[in-house]
């Protein structure tokens, strides 16, 4: 009897313990080309990459090939490799898995993304993305990518280097801080050019620098590791909207 009641007691505690692991289980690490939801307000729509509607909010993980319909609202996204993308107002979006097809991390098809890269070292692969008329790569900076509705494609830079090349048979162009470059279909991109100040600071709804949230939510801005020590107190200008928008 005394033995008995030990094997019930023992198996229990081995029930006890396995209900606990099972109410707190280990957070899955995102898949290359993933995303997870960092902020979102207004009207935004996911859809899985099977097309189903995706109720999301925030933490919800987002997988390759999900698709992103910022309606009345936007979205602040942490890529797998911990870079962010603020998906804007009126915008489209496909999340992408750099490892596979054209190696982009995602597509913009219409609207506006402000983007905080990830810097590569060494022999990591550079940040791509595409859009209907460019191409875009990165080894880590902050920049920002329109989309009108004549597929034109503006680029603007505010840290760091960024490659811009069209589907033409000319050479890709490289932006500095504080340039931007457009590019039309089938075309080359345009020489870079200096942007235009259109106030800075006046947009709430960007990827700012060292801080990872949307400011507006009520939320104290939270700073990423690794970013300046002292970031600028105003935002980079917004790029100039496209007079076919």
């Amino acid at each position: 009897m005394t033995a008995l009641r030990h094997s019930s007691t023992a198996l229990m505690v081995a029930f006890v313990i396995a209900g606990a692991i099972g109410q707190n289980p280990e957070p899955t690490a995102l898949t290359v080309g993933s995303a997870t939801i960092a902020e979102l307000k207004g009207e935004v729509a996911f859809h899985s990459p099977q097309g189903d509607v995706v109720t999301a909010q925030r933490g919800t993980q987002l997988a390759p090939e999900s698709k992103i319909d910022a309606v009345k609202g936007s979205v602040l996204l942490d890529l797998q490799d911990g870079s962010q993308v603020l998906v804007k107002s009126n915008s489209h979006v496909v999340l992408k898995a750099p490892d596979q097809g054209k190696g982009y991390w995602l597509e913009l098809l219409l609207g506006k993304i402000n983007a905080k890269i990830q810097k590569r070292l060494g022999n990591a692969p550079s940040f791509r993305m595409g859009t209907p008329t460019a191409v875009i790569t990165v080894r880590g900076t902050r920049f920002s990518v329109e989309v009108g509705k004549k597929q034109k494609t503006s680029v603007e830079v505010f840290e760091g280097l960024v490659e811009v090349g069209g589907f033409g048979q000319g050479p890709p162009v490289m932006l500095r801080p504080g340039f931007s470059t457009g590019v039309e279909q089938d075309r080359n991109p345009e020489p870079p050019h200096g942007m235009v100040n259109r106030g800075e600071g006046k947009d709430d709804d960007r990827v700012k620098p060292g801080v990872g949230g949307i400011s507006g939510h009520g939320e104290e801005d939270r700073h990423r590791p690794g970013t300046q020590a002292n970031p600028p107190t105003s935002e980079p200008p917004e790029p100039d909207r496209e007079k076919d928008d």
